[in-house]
């Protein structure tokens, strides 16, 4: 505790596997514990480390990766697996590092998420988004909304004559005919065509686009 804190040991317990199961007591995985801890953290801060998040309203990719953990962690509960909520949270960490999240509606609603299984840290990131002291433990727990979760583009494999050259991020909404011309007019697509005319275009709704040349 004294070298990583109440908060890591208490999710590297729960980390360890299913609570049902008896398991030996290691702490070679404790660092990464530990470090998806400070990486938490870090998603409130800036590059000195100073509290910094922002106001504006989050991306379809925040709400995703934020409702994704909302569900599993619903679940896992149920189900008593908290060793999977802590790698789900892992994964959702990682996801809103990578989108350069520091959204203030994300971030409030994944402290509360985590809380229960870091309270330390949450509570003090609580204080920080600008709540009252003392009150992480009475906040609702945000509900689940699925629309977040569907999925409103599709990335086509693009084949020619059977060999995939390309993925391109194509609306789910479009029918065959305007994922043909889309896919026809785009500028690497043609690349790959050297000037040539497909033969035929077969497209697989939510699949794929296979060219014959």
């Amino acid at each position: 505790i004294e070298r990583y804190g109440a908060d890591t040991l208490r999710m590297y317990e729960m980390f360890l596997g299913p609570l049902e199961q008896s398991k030996p007591w290691n702490t070679n995985g404790i660092e990464g514990v530990f470090k998806f801890l400070r990486k938490f953290w870090r998603l409130f801060h800036n590059e000195k480390w100073e509290f910094s998040v922002s106001n504006e309203a989050p991306t379809k990719a925040e709400l995703k990766s934020l409702h994704k953990i909302i569900r599993k962690v619903e679940e896992d509960v149920e189900r008593f697996s908290f060793n999977t909520s802590v790698s789900s949270f892992m994964i959702a960490v990682n996801e809103l590092t990578d989108q350069k999240c520091n959204n203030r509606a994300i971030l409030q609603e994944l402290t509360i998420v985590l809380s229960p299984y870091a309270p330390h840290i949450c509570e003090e990131l609580w204080k920080q988004l600008g709540n009252p002291a003392g009150t992480l433990s009475y906040a609702s727990y945000p509900k689940f909304n699925g629309s977040y979760l569907i999925e409103d583009e599709f990335a086509y494999p693009i084949s020619i004559n059977g060999k995939t050259k390309m993925n391109l991020n194509i609306p789910l909404s479009l029918e065959g005919d305007d994922v043909k011309d889309l896919v026809l007019a785009n500028a690497d697509v043609q690349r790959y065509l050297e000037g040539k005319t497909p033969k035929k275009v077969i497209v697989v709704k939510g699949r794929i686009v296979n060219m014959v040349v």
